[in-house]
């Protein structure tokens, strides 16, 4: 499959930067049709809007119960390293293009990949949402939206990696904790093999084009047979540009296999400092927990909310969170309110601090080529 793609990794001319309308199409390599109406960011903008604006107030209904247990004063750590989290988690994004053959502008696109991942933790349909600005934005940039996605593909399957990888370090702690049923913890056992074959066959198929074949179609297949057309070929048309994107990634690092150094590095630092948030934020309302207890929460919490349906997890992973501290020794009242904390400090307050960035895309409709 390397072969067929040599001339996308081309190194690309490098022009004196210069201003230039946006296009309204370019010649994407994947499916990025969606994309090519020229009044489409206004209108995507106030969808995201509004769709963000009734989630944050969603989260905000149980504000009342913050204000008279919460030391604000442990809330403002808090802040600071959700602001370090976010700027890990778009610099790892542009860290992404030099794997996959992408020339952009450095800055722009730490903007726009900050402003679309502020987007996708707080309402995120699969990605879609945040896939969508995120194209958008970068065409403005020369970035072709093929480009784009492949960057945004490859940045989401390697954090949902690093999430299993922390989903097993917390079925561990569930394990080995002695307040565990013993049917619960054989259940884990069984779910912690699991997770362990999935995160080893899915590392594997980035680097063998075979592998990934079997999966893309062996899937494909599936769904073909057990959904209904309408929501079995957009399964298979993402399945084909999750497959294309990883070409790019596994024939990237073979030319410099050092470039997936700051992606990998910029991921984990972003989790550790989500880790610290969740600290702070169970320390504010006066719960201070072990490592351990805070990993097996955090873990089960956050991959149930990224398996549900729900858009941001909204519930689903507040609840789940909630119950395992619980089940681990932290008062569940304790546990609620710090796990609602947690959520308007992580996910409502990083999106309402987007917000006035998005009139600064509205007013600028030029483009810069070339690096930045």
């Amino acid at each position: 499959m390397g072969g067929s793609l040599r001339h996308l990794f081309r190194r690309p001319d490098r022009p004196r930067a210069r201003l230039l309308r946006a296009r309204t199409t370019d010649g994407e390599p994947m499916s990025g049709s969606a994309f090519r109406r020229p009044r489409l960011l206004p209108s995507l903008l106030v969808v995201v809007t509004v769709a963000g604006g009734l989630a944050a107030a969603k989260n905000a209904q149980g504000i009342g119960e913050l204000l008279g247990h919460t030391d604000w004063a442990r809330v403002v750590p808090a802040l600071l390293l959700t602001a370090f989290a976010y700027a890990c988690i778009s610099a790892g994004f542009v860290a992404l293009g030099r794997v996959v053959g992408v020339s952009a502008p450095r800055w722009p696109m730490m903007r726009i990949a900050f402003v679309s991942v502020a987007v996708n933790q707080l309402i995120s349909f699969g990605g879609v949402v945040g896939y969508s600005l995120r194209a958008v934005l970068s065409r403005r940039y020369g970035v072709a939206t093929g480009d784009a996605l492949a960057m945004s593909l490859v940045h989401s399957y390697l954090n949902n990696l690093a999430m299993f990888v922390l989903l097993a370090a917390g079925i561990l702690q569930l394990i080995r904790d002695p307040a565990t049923d013993e049917a619960w913890r054989r259940t884990l056992q069984a779910s912690g093999v699991l997770v362990v074959v999935f995160f080893m066959v899915s590392s594997s198929a980035m680097f063998h084009a075979r592998l990934r074949a079997v999966l893309v179609g062996g899937t494909a297949g599936l769904a073909r047979r057990l959904l209904p057309n309408r929501w079995a070929s957009p399964i298979s048309l993402a399945l084909r540009d999750l497959d294309f994107a990883l070409g790019r990634m596994a024939t990237g690092l073979r030319n410099d296999p050092m470039a997936a150094f700051w992606p990998c590095a910029f991921l984990v630092m972003d989790w550790v400092a989500a880790l610290g948030v969740l600290w702070y934020c169970l320390d504010a309302v006066g719960e201070v927990v072990p490592l351990g207890v805070l990993v097996g929460g955090f873990s089960v919490g956050v991959v149930a909310g990224f398996a549900s349906l729900v858009p941001g997890g909204l519930g689903v992973q507040d609840g789940s969170l909630a119950a395992v501290l619980a089940l681990q020794g932290v008062p569940l009242q304790d546990a609620v309110i710090g796990v609602l904390l947690f959520r308007i400090v992580y996910y409502v307050v990083p999106f309402l601090a987007t917000l006035p960035v998005y009139t600064t895309f509205l007013r600028n409709r030029e483009v810069v080529t070339g690096n930045g």
